[in-house]
């Protein structure tokens, strides 16, 4: 297949929040991105999830306050006068640590969302070194020859440094595999706001094998560059693949009128007829000027072909 490589890529391991992929080392505070043993910037093997480093510094301070609270009853014990003020400051004492328990137990969580943003956004340009070096390593590994891996880490470091040069390292990696139906792929945060015909090939892969990753962003990067596309070898049956993804939904359907019925007729049969069963059974939707052309399609090429 035009050189490509049969390969397996492991599946991506989504989390909610793009930071919790992030390490950071307890050394030097280097970030990554990559599950390395040793950091990269001093070289020890302190690399921690920064979520479990937020939560340890909290409880940290947490401790230090309960030392705190601890020294200010044991000194009001301490320098009571008589046994009356000694009953009176530990009662109290024990009061105040109780509130404090309490109050630390409700603000726990706010305080770890807060020790993250903290870590994360005191050196900003520390954050950027470390996943530049993350890009470094992921293209020693690329000139290493071991192509799957190389992108795997560009997929992890993209998720937090999105820049175009990251997204079309990722796109020629993926363009160098042979692509299946069964692999863990993306389309939306490979997209660009310029044309880019590496990331038109690509998407024109997907419309074939992974339909439902074309999504409406896609749609509107074909329709802005549908000019440029079509001066690529192949651009034509790119943009008919991608109205043939189109189809897939009513709403996309609504949406981009122009765009199926511009490829309506190159459209292959089972494509086709699912455009024109939509169209069919919702008579109320007014689809213009695109059910005047699917009907008068279909009249031309299937009326008389019986069932289907």
């Amino acid at each position: 297949m035009n050189g490509k490589t049969a390969v397996y890529l492991y599946p991506y391991e989504k989390t909610r929040y793009a930071y919790q992929k992030l390490y950071i080392c307890r050394s030097c505070g280097q970030f990554s991105v990559l599950r390395d043993e040793t950091c990269a910037g001093c070289g020890k093997s302190k690399l921690t999830p920064i979520e479990q480093r937020a939560g340890f510094l909290v409880k940290r301070t947490m401790w230090m306050e309960h030392i705190i609270g601890l020294l200010i009853l044991l000194f009001a014990v301490v320098f009571s006068p008589n046994e009356e003020w000694i009953a009176l400051s530990a009662a109290g004492g024990l009061l105040l640590l109780l509130l404090l328990l309490a109050s630390q137990r409700k603000s726990v969580t706010a305080k770890k969302r807060k020790m993250l943003i903290k870590l994360i956004e005191r050196d900003p340009a520390l954050l950027r070194g470390g996943l530049i070096q993350d890009r470094e390593d992921a293209i020693a590994v690329f000139h290493d020859g071991d192509k799957p891996l190389a992108y795997e880490m560009l997929r992890e470091i993209g998720m937090l440094m999105q820049t175009d040069q990251l997204r079309i390292e990722q796109i020629l990696l993926l363009q160098s595999f042979i692509l299946r139906k069964d692999m863990d792929l993306m389309l939306q945060p490979l997209l660009m706001r310029r044309f880019d015909p590496d990331l038109v090939a690509y998407i024109g892969e997907l419309a074939k094998i992974r339909r439902d990753l074309l999504k409406e962003s896609a749609f509107r990067y074909v329709l802005v560059f549908e000019t440029q596309i079509l001066e690529m070898a192949g651009g034509a049956q790119i943009l008919t693949n991608v109205a043939g993804a189109a189809v897939r939904k009513k709403r996309y359907i609504t949406l981009y009128p122009h765009l199926v019925m511009r490829y309506a007729r190159k459209l292959p049969r089972d494509r086709f007829l699912r455009l024109y069963d939509v169209i069919r059974l919702y008579p109320q939707q007014d689809f213009g000027e695109l059910a005047d052309e699917v009907y008068t399609i279909y009249n031309e090429r299937y009326r008389n072909q019986g069932s289907y």
